[in-house]
């Protein structure tokens, strides 16, 4: 495992000696940064909620049809997955705040173009900045927690922090929906704008520069992204997390339309993804603690195929409470699977180099969020609905078998 030298403490050692002596506000300790830290990514992702649900809506109103609203959509992602292992590889090699606040500058700076688009076409373009600019917060921002957790508080710190992006999104779309309805579609984007300046101030302000981290010793170079992804360990949480999001997307994108098949209302499917996002959310700190006292793996293996089970039964139950239950237990299952692959791939990232490969595990998971929408449209239209869910839930299996198959000695 890497180890950085701040004068003659270890980051983890002179953290903990900073943690005992002062509050969580303190940003100055390892707990305070990451207090601050988990605020700045909540608010950043709230924002980025916000519009989620809008942009369907504001491209149609722009005269898009429906293979222009997928290309929209795909296009954040589209970025994120051809970016990611470059961007984290220069983190790696020129730190993280300064980063992070671009990254944040910019999210704030597209979230103002949003207003101006005529045609439809355009969003395309937006989308595809404003998934590159998230890029460089969220994964380099996981990496920094990554590197000032003490060695037996890593999931407890992953966990932290990826609970603030799910509590961050679960509530964007509830108040984005509202700007809408009452201040019109323009106030949203403003909003999200405003959000992410907000939380670049704050980066700006309260996180510590990365010399803190790090001293004056220049840092180990990171691994080339055909190293990484050689090793085996990596190459298994890769595939996994690819699976995991080509099932997954399918729930989120036509649960909507497996719901209105079963006259359900619009309130009710808000409450089902709410709850599914929420559970997540919550689960993150407890199973990131478990994470560091089990072998992760497990976590991961438990998780992952309980989503398939519960995202196969989907389309064979009927009535609120039914899908209610099974989103319930989808996002247990989850909540559970997260923080075992995100404390893997950190003990990793101290080696081969904790940006490169968050931001290839980011890469991961948007690949199969590019291909999710594309793949259930075309079983869609082949099959019916009911066969969007089984493969997608075949999908998410063979994901666990994945880790199973590359992960099976790993300790």
């Amino acid at each position: 495992m890497t180890k950085f030298i701040l004068g003659s403490l270890k980051p983890d050692q002179e953290f903990r000696k900073n943690d005992d002596a002062k509050g969580p506000m303190m940003n100055n300790s390892s707990s305070g940064v990451l207090f601050l830290l988990s605020i700045a990514v909540g608010v950043a992702m709230m924002g980025l909620g916000i519009i989620w649900p809008l942009v369907p809506v504001y491209a149609v109103e722009l005269g898009a049809g429906g293979t222009m609203v997928g290309l929209i959509i795909a296009s954040f992602n589209f970025s994120r997955a051809l970016f990611s292992p470059f961007t984290g590889g220069i983190s790696d090699r020129w730190g993280r705040k300064i980063f992070i606040v671009i990254g944040l500058f910019v999210y704030a700076g597209i979230s103002i173009l949003y207003v101006l688009p005529e045609r439809a076409e355009t969003l395309i373009v937006i989308r595809f900045f404003h998934g590159l600019a998230s890029l460089l917060v969220v994964p380099i921002a996981m990496a920094l927690a990554a590197d000032i957790a003490p060695p037996r508080k890593l999931g407890v710190y992953m966990g932290t922090l990826n609970m603030a992006v799910m509590v961050g999104l679960g509530f964007g779309p509830a108040m984005g929906g509202a700007l809408r309805d009452y201040l019109g579609i323009n106030a949203a984007f403003y909003t999200m704008g405003a959000l992410a300046f907000i939380t670049c101030l704050l980066v700006m302000i309260f996180i510590p520069p990365d010399v803190r981290y790090y001293g004056n010793k220049a840092k180990s170079k990171p691994y080339s992204i055909k190293k990484i992804l050689s090793n085996r360990i990596v190459l298994g949480i890769f595939t996994m997390r690819f699976f995991a999001a080509s099932g997954q997307g399918a729930v989120y994108t036509f649960l909507p339309i497996l719901a209105m098949q079963l006259d359900l209302s619009s309130t009710q499917v808000g409450i089902i993804l709410t709850m599914n996002i929420f559970l997540i959310a919550f689960l993150q700190r407890p199973c990131g603690r478990l994470a560091d006292r089990i072998n992760p793996k497990y976590l991961v293996i438990i998780g992952t195929f309980a989503s398939g089970v519960t995202v196969f039964g989907m389309p064979l139950v009927d009535g609120f409470i039914f899908i209610l239950g099974l989103n319930i237990l989808m996002g247990i299952a989850n909540g559970i699977s997260l923080p075992g692959g995100l404390v893997i791939t950190g003990r990793l990232g101290r080696e081969m180099g904790m940006a490169s490969i968050m931001s290839l595990n980011d890469a991961a998971w948007s690949l199969g969020m590019i291909v999710s929408p594309i793949l259930s449209g075309i079983i869609l239209d082949a099959f019916g609905l009911s066969y969007v869910f089984i493969i997608g839930s075949l999908l998410i299996l063979m994901g666990g078998i994945t880790v199973i198959i590359f992960l099976w000695h790993y300790e």
